[in-house]
């Protein structure tokens, strides 16, 4: 495992970065863009229902068949009305935070896909839709937005994404889907969950742990295999660069157990977990996992960027490797950054690709 003096000094300098990327994305008379840790008042205009998140149980690993319909929400008496909302939920006894965005198109009687967008290491939950471009993809395609915030350790938002039963992240956002499609009319076959590295690890955590209510995956800088998992196959569309300072294609670096170790198991990670590997081996399990043929084949779709799909499976299993590349959001590149996290690639457009691969799984 990593040494934690170096965890530290590499998170060093993602907050000094990202603590800078975040204010910019964050307009400062916008009233849904108070900084994570703040006291916030939940909105009046939240969705009718329960603001308790269920109390989660330990995830099942046996294969079940995906969730698919409208949800309890599509027959509520007062349905949510379009827009952008702060939310909070009791979660195990602790308030969480999220955002919500409901597009125009919702009508509160025909299900709508759902998507969470889930921050990356010391990012402002508000911030993320519209660093990458999810949150205008999500309007266009009729998509409910969910944004929400992991815990605080020294007043900044990480995400625990190790496998492990008792994860309360997990059971935060199992309690909050809950929620979602009590007071939302969401079509339960179509929730899928994207996000950047601490985010995107959190993402393969869902895909693999919720993988009977999660439609699909689009992890960037951060793809995992949490197993053993839940559920059928589950689509997954990954990115990464193969020179990423931050989570290292080969593995290492600010993978989820490193940075759970550094947040909250103060060194003594339950026993049994193990570090997670590389993509090559993360995205090989993906595919074994989805009944793939186990050899990709890649195709170069542009100077610096390689396409793998996977042959014969039940679930699509598809990667983007940015030759060069570095710890970043293909086609939203931030080239004031690029000292700290390398190069960033406009050849692809992640955020495009993943609607469009979501829209076809």
């Amino acid at each position: 495992m990593i040494a934690r003096g170096r965890v530290w000094r590499i998170v060093g300098v993602v907050v000094a970065a990202i603590s800078l990327l975040s204010s910019g994305a964050c307009s400062s008379d916008d009233a849904s863009t108070a900084p994570a840790g703040t006291t916030e008042t939940p909105s009046t205009a939240q969705p009718s229902g329960s603001t308790t998140a269920p109390t989660g149980t330990d995830p099942d690993t046996s294969p079940t068949a995906r969730a698919t319909g409208p949800s309890a929400g599509c027959e509520a008496d007062s349905p949510a009305d379009p827009g952008t909302s702060d939310e909070t939920i009791d979660s195990g006894g602790v308030e969480r935070k999220y955002l919500l965005i409901v597009p125009d198109g919702y009508d509160g009687s025909t299900p709508l896909p759902l998507v969470f967008t889930l921050h990356s290491l010391t990012v402002d939950y508000h911030a993320v839709p519209g660093l990458s471009g999810l949150d205008a993809a999500a309007a266009e395609n009729d998509f409910i937005t969910v944004s929400p915030s992991g815990r605080l350790a020294g007043g900044l938002p990480y995400w625990n994404a190790v496998a492990v039963d008792d994860n309360y992240d997990l059971e935060f956002l199992s309690g909050l889907l809950d929620h979602l499609e009590t007071t939302l009319c969401v079509d339960t076959g179509r929730v899928y969950s994207v996000g950047m590295s601490n985010g995107a690890q959190t993402s393969s955590l869902l895909g693999c742990r919720m993988g009977e209510r999660i439609a699909g995956i689009g992890p960037v800088a951060g793809v995992e295999f949490n197993g053993p998992c839940s559920g059928p196959p589950i689509p997954v569309i990954a990115f990464h660069g193969d020179a990423d300072p931050i989570v290292p294609y080969g593995g290492g670096g600010l993978n989820s157990v490193a940075i759970a170790d550094m947040n909250f198991y103060n060194g003594k990670v339950p026993a049994g977990v193990e570090p997670p590997t590389g993509v090559d081996e993360s995205m090989s399990r993906w595919a074994d996992h989805n009944g793939c043929d186990p050899e990709p084949v890649e195709e170069r779709i542009s100077a610096e960027v390689r396409h793998r799909t996977w042959q014969n499976c039940d679930a699509p299993t598809e990667l983007y490797i940015v030759d060069n590349g570095g710890h970043s959001w293909p086609g939203w590149p931030q080239p004031a950054f690029e000292s700290q996290f390398g190069h960033g690639t406009t050849d692809i457009d992640a955020t495009a690709l993943m609607f469009d691969f979501f829209s076809r799984s």
